[in-house]
C-alpha cells in the first residue's frame, strides 16, 4: 500500500470515528435527565389544571382510589390532564367496555431536536387536527380498555365531536420500563385527540 493510500485510509477511519462519537453524544443528550424533565413538564400542566387555567382540568385515573389521591395531594402522576379545545355536539360518552373511532397524534415532551416533541404515532396526515377532512380520512378504531390507563380514562371523559389536548404522566402511560420501542422509559405522553364515534359492545363498527 502506498503512503498516500495509507494516509487516505487513516483519514477516512478518523472521520468515521468522529462522526460516530458525535452521533452518539447527540442521541445521548436528547434524553438526558429524562425522568426529571418529564416530571417537571407534568407538574407544570398540573398547576394549570389545579388553577383551572387555559381550559385545563384533571381527572383521576380509574384504578387510583380517591382515598389515595386525598392522602397524597402532591402526587400529580395519578391524574390525566385534559385541555378542552373544541366541544363536541354529540351525546354519547364511551364506557370502559365500548369501542371508539378517533383521530389522534401522539408526541413526547419537547426535547433538543424536537421543539414540538417527537411524534411517535398519528392517525391523520394533515398538519393540524383541526384540518382533518373527514370525507377522505378514516378514524382509527380502538377498544377503550385496551389503551394505556391515562388514555383510557381520558376517552371516558369525552363526548362525540370533542377535540382535546391531553397530557398523560409516565406512570399512566408506558411506565418506567416502556414496552414500546419508540417511547423511552419515563415518558409523559402528549396527545391531540378527536373523538369521532362511540360504539357500544356488540354494535356494528363498520365505518360508513
Amino acid at each position: 500500500m502506498s503512503r498516500l493510500s495509507l494516509i487516505a485510509l487513516i483519514s477516512c477511519l478518523l472521520s468515521c470515528f468522529m462522526f460516530s462519537c458525535s452521533k452518539d453524544e447527540s442521541e445521548a443528550g436528547e434524553y438526558d435527565n429524562w425522568q426529571a424533565r418529564n416530571q417537571a413538564y407534568v407538574d407544570s400542566i398540573a398547576r394549570l389544571a389545579k388553577e383551572g387555567k387555559d381550559n385545563w382540568h384533571r381527572t383521576l385515573v380509574y384504578h387510583v382510589t380517591k382515598e389515595y389521591a386525598d392522602a397524597h395531594p402532591n402526587d400529580n402522576n395519578v391524574y390525566v390532564y385534559i385541555q378542552n379545545l373544541i366541544k363536541g355536539t354529540g351525546s354519547k360518552t364511551p364506557l370502559f367496555s365500548d369501542s371508539v373511532r378517533v383521530f389522534y397524534r401522539g408526541r413526547l415532551i419537547p426535547s433538543k431536536s424536537y421543539p414540538d416533541g417527537r411524534m411517535f404515532g398519528q392517525s391523520f396526515t394533515e398538519k393540524s387536527i383541526y384540518a382533518i377532512d373527514e370525507r377522505t380520512s378514516v378514524p382509527t378504531l380502538l377498544a377503550v380498555k385496551e389503551n394505556v390507563p391515562g388514555f383510557c380514562q381520558a376517552l371516558q371523559e369525552m363526548v362525540e365531536g370533542d377535540i382535546v389536548h391531553m397530557v398523560i404522566p409516565w406512570s399512566m402511560g408506558y411506565g418506567a420500563t416502556s414496552t414500546n420501542s419508540s417511547i423511552p422509559d419515563y415518558s409523559a405522553l402528549v396527545f391531540d385527540v378527536q373523538l369521532v364515534k362511540v360504539y357500544e359492545r356488540g354494535e356494528n363498527k363498520t365505518w360508513r
